[in-house]
């Protein structure tokens, strides 16, 4: 049993399987629920490179959180923190955020750097040891069961009238991927900041959170630049017809696995990241990431489809769902990190 000397009253623990309903208990209704941690939980105690903790009073889950290293060792993403409503602003998160900072330069004395990721607005307190490092917009939606056949016609129209020419993108093999970075797409164009966000997650390129997405099943879609796209073809016909579009330095789009959501029976959420700001491949990505999901979706399931994408096409993005059912929870996705500092013997 670990606890803090500031309140005695709250003690820290690894987090178990038995502790999934007093998490679930201090999570109803969180992210207007969308929340993807009850499909998550189990998966994260099973990741080697993943830590997890509840905070309990009087024996009851009162707090969580959680930390997964990546970049092969030198990054911490904080993910999942959550308070139960009747003891917030009595210091539990701090409570936690600082365990969770301890056993970093305790246990895993590589990690420098920490991140996480919020949405806008987020509080002042922040700034005082985090700096904002990556911004992304986000669109929401949601496609009922009932709708779900006619909403993917109407995008299909609005890709087919804005893009005639465009070549199909190509989702790729993992042999593949690992081709991408750097080879070849234009990282320093495509990924502002070098960050593959992968649904909230904010990752480097490196080989090893590859590998992380591997496992993770996420389904990588790409349009190659002209100039590769000429080797992987053998043939330069096609190069006059695809550089119209402006894809001279590729397109990319990550579509996270789908999952079920506690909103309510058959809604499933989608999480779809977007890179590069070519708004006609920017649609057809979220078209063909739409319909690739559709296809595991089980009969009278719906969507709740999260968008993320460069800020300049927000609002091209914003008429290309023009009369679907906006989901609205965030408007801004915001990246936060800072040094993890060593801790100093006296």
């Amino acid at each position: 049993m670990m606890s803090s000397p500031l309140t005695p009253d709250i003690q820290i623990f690894p987090a178990t399987a038995g502790d999934y309903e007093g998490v679930m208990a201090i999570s109803e209704g969180i992210y207007m629920g969308v929340d993807y941690l009850p499909y998550r939980y189990h998966k994260w105690l099973k990741d080697p490179q993943r830590r997890m903790f509840v905070a309990k009073s009087e024996g009851k889950v009162v707090g969580f959180d959680s930390f997964l290293l990546v970049d092969g060792g030198v990054t911490a993403v904080v993910q999942g923190l959550r308070v139960a409503d009747w003891m917030r602003g009595c210091g539990v998160a701090g409570v936690l955020q600082r365990f969770c900072f301890k056993t970093l330069r305790s246990d895993h004395p590589n990690v420098t750097r920490i991140r996480l990721t919020t949405v806008e607005n987020p509080p002042a307190t922040m700034s005082n040891t985090y700096q904002i490092i990556h911004s992304k917009a986000v669109i929401s939606i949601f496609i009922s069961a009932e709708q779900l056949e006619e909403k993917i016609k109407i995008l299909e129209s609005r890709v087919s009238s804005a893009c005639d020419n465009c070549i199909p993108p190509v989702f790729l093999e993992y042999s593949d991927v690992h081709n991408l970075f750097p080879g070849r797409l234009k990282e320093e164009d495509l990924l502002p900041g070098g960050f593959l966000m992968q649904a909230w997650l904010p990752i480097t390129t490196n080989n090893a959170n590859l590998d992380l997405m591997q496992r993770w099943e996420v389904q990588w879609l790409c349009s190659y630049p002209c100039d590769e796209l000429d080797d992987l073809t053998g043939s330069s016909e096609l190069h006059d017809v695809k550089c119209r579009f402006d894809v001279n330095n590729g397109f990319l789009s990550l579509g996270s696995p789908m999952f079920p959501v506690p909103l309510g029976e058959g809604k499933h959420r989608l999480d779809i990241d977007i890179f590069g700001t070519d708004l006609s491949f920017a649609k057809i990505h979220v078209l063909y990431q739409l319909k690739e999901a559709v296809k595991k979706l089980s009969t009278g399931g719906s969507i709740i489809c999260f968008v993320y994408i460069e800020e300049s096409l927000h609002a091209g993005l914003n008429d290309f769902f023009k009369g679907f059912t906006p989901f609205k929870l965030c408007r801004q996705q915001l990246v936060f990190e800072m040094d993890l500092k060593p801790i100093k013997i006296s």
